[in-house]
C-alpha cells in the first residue's frame, strides 16, 4: 500500500551506515515512525526531506508494521533555524516537546498547525526565540485541554484584578488567599499575555512583545506546564540552560 502524507520531521536517528529512522507529525495520522533507507547518502532523493524541521510531502510504502519513505518532496526546510545556534536550540526543544505531546494514529490538527506556525516564526529570526517557545508551550497546553480558568480563582471564584497565582498541585490559577505557600505569581501583564495566547487565532499568535519581567514569568509558567504535562528531562532544555542565553 502506498500512502502520501504531509508532515514535519520532529525526530531522527541513524540506522546502519546510511539509513535513518525519523518521526514525523501529520494532521491526519498524528505521529508516525518511518524508515528511510539510504537517506544519509549524498545521492539519496530523501536526504533533504528527512532532516529535522523539514516540512515535506512524503510518499510511503507500508511494510510489515512500519512505513518506508520512498520519496520526500520538501515544502519548507526552515533553513533559517539552523543558521543561529540560539534559535536552533529553542527549535530543537520545541520538537522534543512535540514528540512527547503527540500520539500515533490520532488527528493532530491543532498541534500540527501550532508547530508549523512556530517554525515559520523561528526561521525568520526576527522574534525572540525564548518568547516564541513560551508561547508555543502555553498554547499547546490550551490546545490539549489542560488550561484552567484565567478570569477568577478556581477555589473561591474571586476575579483576578492584579494577577494570579498558579498552583502546580491543583493545576489551576488561584487567588493569593487560596493558593497557600507554593503558588507561582503571574503578574497582571503576564496574565494578560496568557489570555491572549489562549484566545488568539494562529495568524496573530506571535504579534506581541513583552518586557523582560513578563517574559520571565511566561517562561516560568511554561516550564511548570512542561514538567506537569510533558515530562521532566529534556536534553535540549539542559543545553539551553547551560548556554545561558541573554535577553
Amino acid at each position: 500500500m502506498v500512502l502520501k502524507v504531509k508532515g514535519i520531521v520532529i525526530k531522527e536517528s541513524d540506522t546502519g551506515e546510511a539509513g535513518k529512522r525519523i518521526v514525523i507529525i501529520t494532521k491526519e495520522h498524528g505521529k508516525m515512525l518511518l524508515s528511510a533507507r539510504g537517506a544519509k547518502k549524498i545521492t539519496s532523493k530523501t536526504m533533504a526531506g528527512t532532516q529535522l524541521f523539514s516540512y515535506c510531502e512524503f510518499t510511503l510504502f507500508e511494510g510489515k508494521g512500519f512505513y518506508s519513505v520512498t520519496q520526500a518532496d520538501v515544502i519548507e526546510s526552515f533553513y533559517g533555524i539552523s543558521e543561529d545556534i540560539e534559535v536552533l536550540a529553542y527549535g530543537a526543544y520545541i520538537l522534543e516537546i512535540t514528540e512527547r505531546a503527540s500520539f500515533e494514529e490520532l488527528e493532530n490538527n491543532e498541534i500540527f498547525g501550532l508547530l508549523l506556525k512556530t517554525l515559520f516564526i523561528l526561521s525568520k529570526r526576527k522574534y525572540n526565540p525564548r518568547l516564541a517557545t513560551a508561547i508555543f508551550i502555553i498554547r499547546l497546553v490550551r490546545d490539549s485541554g489542560f488550561m484552567g480558568d484565567l478570569e477568577c480563582c478556581q477555589n473561591c471564584g474571586k476575579p483576578f484584578e492584579n494577577g494570579a497565582w498558579y498552583s502546580a498541585y491543583n493545576e489551576e490559577f488561584m487567588c493569593r488567599e487560596c493558593v497557600g505557600e507554593n503558588g507561582m505569581y503571574i503578574g497582571k501583564g503576564a496574565l494578560k499575555a496568557v489570555k491572549y495566547i489562549a484566545e488568539s487565532g494562529l495568524a496573530g499568535l506571535f504579534r506581541f512583545n513583552v518586557s523582560a519581567e513578563v517574559l520571565e514569568q511566561l517562561w516560568q509558567l511554561a516550564d511548570e506546564y512542561r514538567k506537569i504535562y510533558f515530562g521532566e528531562r529534556y536534553k535540549t532544555l539542559d543545553y539551553i540552560n547551560n548556554m545561558k542565553f541573554s535577553y
